[in-house]
């Protein structure tokens, strides 16, 4: 709990200077991935389906599914 609060109080002091800088730095307006990765639209969506798929037969595989009540 001591953690949280302190990081709270640090990240409340330095907000003022240190989110101007960042933002400066990942502001890349109104922008999507395939944009960014100069991708094909469809190649993106289709890669991320297949990420998808692949974790959810890593979940089956490793039994981390809800067990039943």
């Amino acid at each position: 709990m001591l953690g949280f609060l302190t990081g709270a109080v640090i990240y409340g002091l330095t907000y003022q200077q240190v989110f101007p800088k960042i933002s400066e730095l990942a502001n890349y307006g109104n922008t999507v991935m395939p944009d960014l990765w100069n991708l094909n639209p469809y190649l993106t969506v289709l890669a991320f389906a297949l990420m998808s798929l692949l974790l959810f037969y890593l979940i089956d595989r490793a039994g981390w599914q809800r067990k039943e009540k």
